[in-house]
């Protein structure tokens, strides 16, 4: 009879035990999901916040930010031949952000020469051989000021000249010589422009390339 008792209350302690090893690894898994599923939660988020700063970013780089509204090419006499200044109306697009005129750059290329590098100089400093001036013709909200090197953002709705001296940079435009404008923004595509001088510059000083 002891042997028989012993042996069920050994059978009723292995059963519990057994069960509240169980209960442990139950309430184990429970916590490890929880830990996991806050974790991911977490992640998710993180995540879809990169996903729309990267979005965001791959939008502005690969749109263009910029419109050239015209280009005209000014000569010293009506005789001559070539332009001594080339200057090139912009505006930012609809939509796009500010656009940092000092940190745009520019290439101006005709037949035979390319001149890369063309950056902003303010209007004391004048055109030379590397840089530009720029002209404002509109700028409610006052973000550009062409004398300084500070304030030289654009934004929707403004409208401004690139003044280029190109005798300086060492181009030559004639009548039927092709031309490229490449405009680069800090963000956003480059825009690229191509043209052709007309075949007579007639007696006009002031010789509209585009449009």
């Amino acid at each position: 009879m002891m042997r028989g008792c012993k042996r069920r209350s050994l059978l009723k302690d292995e059963v519990a035990q057994a069960g509240i090893g169980t209960l442990i690894i139950f309430i184990a898994m429970v916590l490890v999901a929880a830990v996991a599923a806050a974790v991911l939660i977490q992640t998710s988020g993180v995540l879809q916040q990169k996903s729309q700063e990267t979005g965001q970013q791959t939008i502005q780089e690969v749109s263009s930010n910029i419109e050239i509204v015209g280009i005209v090419g000014h000569r010293s006499s009506a005789t001559e031949n070539d332009f001594d200044f080339v200057n090139v109306t912009i505006k930012p697009m609809a939509g796009s952000g500010s656009i940092d005129l000092s940190q745009m750059v520019v290439a101006m290329q005709n037949e035979t020469t390319r001149v890369d590098k063309i950056t902003y100089h303010k209007s004391g400093d004048g055109m030379d051989a590397s840089h530009y001036i720029v002209t404002e013709l509109r700028d409610d909200d006052n973000s550009l000021d062409p004398s300084t090197d500070t304030t030289t953002v654009i934004n929707a709705g403004d409208l401004v000249i690139l003044c280029f001296n190109t005798t300086a940079l060492g181009l030559d435009f004639p009548t039927r010589e092709p031309v490229r404008i490449e405009i680069k923004p800090e963000h956003g595509a480059a825009v690229i422009k191509d043209l052709i001088t007309p075949p007579s510059y007639s007696v006009e000083r002031y010789v509209t390339l585009f449009p």
